[in-house]
């Protein structure tokens, strides 16, 4: 490939105007303004979360162990 040439552009149209750092949420005005109420609190969702894991490990050891190729679709 010749030295210099550009492969690659970026439209800066399609950057964020600002980009948050930290993000924290406050569902009290859900609360109060619709009555909503979370279903899981931080525990109940790592769990879930945790437990959706461990099954879809178990799902690809299954398949790999009956020959089957198995993707890593989180690199």
């Amino acid at each position: 490939m010749p030295v210099g040439k550009q492969v690659l552009a970026v439209d800066p149209a399609y950057f964020r105007p600002t980009e948050v750092e930290l993000l924290i949420g406050d569902p009290s005005k859900s609360n109060k303004v619709l009555g909503w109420i979370p279903e899981y609190n931080l525990q109940g969702l790592v769990k879930d979360m945790m437990e959706s894991d461990i099954h879809l490990m178990k799902k690809d050891r299954y398949l790999k162990d009956g020959g089957y190729r198995i993707f890593n679709y989180f690199e």
